[in-house]
Formats: C-alpha cells, sequence, structure tokens
C-alpha cells in the first residue's frame, strides 16, 4: 500500500507541486522521507515488549496531551487550511493529534486490562478514563479537527466492545458521542454546509457542493479499467485536495473500478489479519491493542471512501498509506510496527508451545514405555509366579510319584533280595544235593573201579602165571 501510494501521490501532485513550487517531486520526496522515518519506527515498536509498550501507554497519552496543548500556542503551532494542528521543523511538519490517536488506543487498552474484573465499576473508569479522552478530544476540536476526533472516537468504541463492556452502557456511550457530534456539526457554518453539500451536492454546485461533485466525475469518468495511470484530469486544478483527501478519487478515475477495488481488498487484508493477530494474542492488553490500532486504520479508510463516494459527510480525513501527509504515514507505520510486536510475540509463545507440547510428548513416550516395561514386568512377574504354583504342585506330584516309586523300588528291592534268597538258598540245597549225588556218584564210581581194577589184577595175574 506504501509503494502504491507513493506512485499515486506523485501522479496526483506533480502538477500542483511544479506550481507552487516549481518542482514536480516536491511532495513525492517529502512522502518518500516520512516512509523512511515510518519504518525506522515500524522496526523500533516491532523489537518493544508488550509489558514495555503497557507501562508506556500513561506517559504517551501525557506528552500527547501537552502536544496538543503547545500546538494552540500561537507562535508554536502552524494554522493551515483553517485549523492550527502542526508544528513546523525546517520545512518538515509534526501533527500531535495523529500522535494522540496512537497514545488514546494504548491507554484505553491499557485501562481495560487494568479494569478488567471491575468494568461495572463507573466511578473509577470515568475519572480513570473518560476524563483523559474527554480532554484529550475538547484539545483536538478546539483545533478544530473534527476528522482525527471522529477516527479516535470510532477506535475507543471498538477497542471497548472488544474488551467486554456492557452493552447497554456502550450504547449510552455511542448515543451520547452521536448527540455530541450533532451539536458541533451544527455550532459551526462550515459543517453546517458540508452536511447540506453531502445531502444535495447540486444545490451549490460552485460552493459546498464543488468537490464532491469533481469527486464524482472522477470516479465517472474512469469507467473499468481508468483512463491510465498519470493520464488524469481532474488533478489539473478541477478537484481539490487531490494528492491528500482524495486520493482515491484520482485512483478511480487513472485505474477505474478494478483499481479502486484493488484498493479495497489490500485494506480488507489489512483488516483480516490484524483482527487475526489479535485475537490469537493471550494477552488481554495485546488482544486490545490490536483491535483498536486494526480499527483505527481500517475505520479511517472506510470513512475516507465513504466521504470520496457521497456515502458519508465530508470530514478532512485521509486515507492510510496511501494519502499525502508525513505525520499520518508515520504514526500508521508505528501502529503496524505494534501490531508485528503483537505477531512477534505469538510467535514466541506457539514456540514454546511447541517445545512443551514436544517434550510432553517425549515424556509421555518415555512414561508409556516406563509403564510398559512395568506392565511387561508385572506381567512376567505374574506368568512366572502363575508358572512357578503349578510346578510347584507337578513337584509336589513329582516328589509323590518318586516316594511312590521309591517304595515300589524298596519293595521291588526287598522282593528281589528275598528272591535272591530263596534262589540262593535253593541254589544251595541244590548244591548240597548235587554234591552229595556227585560224592554217592563217585563213591559207585570208585567202588565199581576198584572191582573193575581188582579183576583186571587177577587177570592179570592170571594171564602171568599163564606165560613161563
Amino acid at each position: 500500500m506504501i509503494l502504491f501510494g507513493l506512485i499515486m501521490v506523485l501522479s496526483a501532485s506533480s502538477i500542483r507541486a511544479f506550481a507552487s513550487t516549481g518542482d514536480s517531486y516536491y511532495y513525492i520526496k517529502k512522502q518518500t522521507l516520512a516512509a523512511l522515518i515510518g519504518f525506522v519506527a515500524l522496526m523500533i515498536a516491532s523489537r518493544i515488549p508488550l509489558r514495555t509498550i503497557q507501562g508506556l501507554a500513561r506517559p504517551a497519552v501525557g506528552l500527547s496531551m501537552i502536544m496538543l496543548v503547545a500546538v494552540l500556542i500561537p507562535g508554536i503551532g502552524k494554522s493551515a487550511g483553517g485549523a492550527t494542528s502542526w508544528f513546523s521543523f525546517g520545512g518538515f511538519q509534526l501533527q500531535p493529534s495523529e500522535i494522540a490517536k496512537l497514545a488514546v488506543i494504548t491507554f484505553t487498552a491499557d485501562v481495560f486490562t487494568r479494569c478488567r474484573k471491575d468494568l461495572d465499576d463507573l466511578k473509577e473508569l470515568f475519572y480513570s478514563y473518560a476524563v483523559v479522552i474527554i480532554l484529550v478530544v475538547t484539545l483536538i476540536m478546539l483545533q478544530p479537527d473534527m476528522g482525527t476526533t471522529i477516527t479516535i472516537c470510532l477506535a475507543v468504541l471498538a477497542t471497548v466492545f472488544v474488551a467486554g463492556f456492557d452493552l447497554k452502557y456502550l450504547f449510552l456511550l455511542a448515543t451520547t458521542g452521536g448527540i455530541g457530534a450533532t451539536y458541533l456539526i451544527y455550532s459551526a457554518s462550515y459543517r453546517l454546509k458540508r452536511i447540506s453539500a453531502f445531502l444535495n451536492p447540486s444545490a451549490d454546485p460552485l460552493g459546498a457542493g464543488y468537490q464532491i461533485r469533481q469527486s464524482l466525475l472522477a470516479f465517472g469518468s474512469g469507467g473499468l479499467f481508468g483512463v491510465g495511470l498519470g493520464m488524469s484530469r481532474q488533478k489539473y486544478f478541477y478537484l481539490p485536495a487531490a494528492h491528500t483527501d482524495f486520493i482515491f478519487a484520482i485512483i478511480g478515475e487513472e485505474l477505474g473500478l478494478l483499481g479502486t477495488l484493488a484498493t479495497i481488498i489490500l485494506f480488507a487484508s489489512f483488516a483480516y489479519y490484524g483482527v487475526r493477530i489479535s485475537l490469537k494474542c493471550n494477552s488481554h492488553f495485546g488482544r486490545l491493542l490490536g483491535t483498536g490500532v486494526t480499527s483505527m486504520i481500517v475505520l479511517q479508510a472506510l470513512v475516507n471512501m465513504g466521504t470520496v463516494t457521497q456515502i458519508l459527510p465530508i470530514t478532512g480525513i485521509p486515507m492510510p498509506f496511501i494519502s499525502y501527509g508525513g505525520s499520518s504515514l508515520m504514526v500508521n507505520l508505528a501502529a503496524v510496527g505494534l501490531l508485528l510486536s503483537i505477531a512477534v510475540e505469538n510467535e514466541r509463545e506457539s514456540k514454546s508451545r511447541r517445545r512443551k507440547s514436544r517434550l510432553s510428548l517425549f515424556d509421555g513416550a518415555q512414561g508409556d514405555l516406563a509403564e510398559r516395561k512395568s506392565t511387561a514386568l508385572s506381567r512376567k512377574t505374574k506368568k512366572s509366579a502363575s508358572r512357578k504354583k503349578p510346578v510347584a504342585a507337578s513337584s509336589n506330584v513329582v516328589s509323590m510319584k518318586d516316594s511312590k516309586s521309591s517304595a515300589s523300588t524298596k519293595a521291588t528291592s526287598k522282593k528281589r533280595k528275598a528272591s535272591v534268597k530263596k534262589r540262593s538258598s535253593s541254589s544251595a540245597t541244590n548244591a548240597t544235593g548235587r554234591t552229595k549225588t556227585n560224592a554217592s556218584d563217585n563213591k559207585r564210581r570208585r567202588n565199581s573201579g576198584t572191582r573193575v581194577s581188582g579183576s583186571g589184577a587177577s587177570r592179570s595175574t592170571t594171564k602171568s602165571k599163564k606165560r613161563p
């Protein structure tokens, strides 16, 4: 959006810059310098922790109130367009009301974070918060700058709504703000003319209705694809504030309906990511701060688009990031830095959660392994115990069997010994019988032998006697 804004500021302001200063690049140079300073502020703000930002909320709103008072002092503040809203530093201008917007949003987030549990205590909220906001709005309206006042009130309402403030009190606050805005409109003639021009631009086509009519002519001549980048005709002094409040009309003329839709999509994307960052934040202060910053930028863009297309009365609110204006660009970039700080905080918390989840998963895995091991051991012990019991029983049975077998073996051994004894006794008797029979047989054999031998001897003697 910033690069796109630089291109469109160059296209819309080159003719006016050359006519007033002789340098066609006068406004784009200042806008580029403001963008660089804003990027430095963005980088610094993105590295500040949320606790530090919350601690700086009250000093910031106090400093902004001092600046708002100082700009009203003659000789210090610079007047332009009927309003005294700027400090001038050697050709560079600073608008304190832009700084006050961001300070008020930070202060609102801080107060409603501290009073989170006591939102029904209206006295405490009035003295600690409402008085400060009323003083800031009053100082801005004294410049006068109703557009910035409307932006602050809308951002505060969005932040208070997200904080959980009671809806009936919120409705009462919105009604009171509407009554005050109506009174301010009718109290100044130029504001009343803007309302009448909004209702009927043709009633004063060369006066109060001139600007809105030229804006509508720019959109009408752009058509679907536009007349081409840098080819606008309304920027040739037909459309006042072509490079500031009505730059959206130049976009519609040069880039057509497609260019305006692309711009709307850019702001819709910014709103989506801003709300997403805010809702992801666990810190209540970060959530409220992100909501306030996002609503401040997006609502300001919507009011600017509504003003240029005659949906809303002319308020003098520039388009964020695209319109020319150094103070607005720097403050908006600083606000984006706060959003980035919230996003960094979310990323740190998500990383710590991932680490904790990994550690818990690792510990859980170890615990599961330990439980599995313990259950396995317990199962083993149970199985071994269950195995030991039948083994013991079987051992008892075996021992009983062994005892029985030993008894049977003893009995058999006794039987065997008895049978052996019987056999031995019978064998002994048989042996004695055999010996007796053998002895008798031997005697018989001897007796028969002697008989035989005697007969043989007698035979031999007879034979010998017969021989001579």
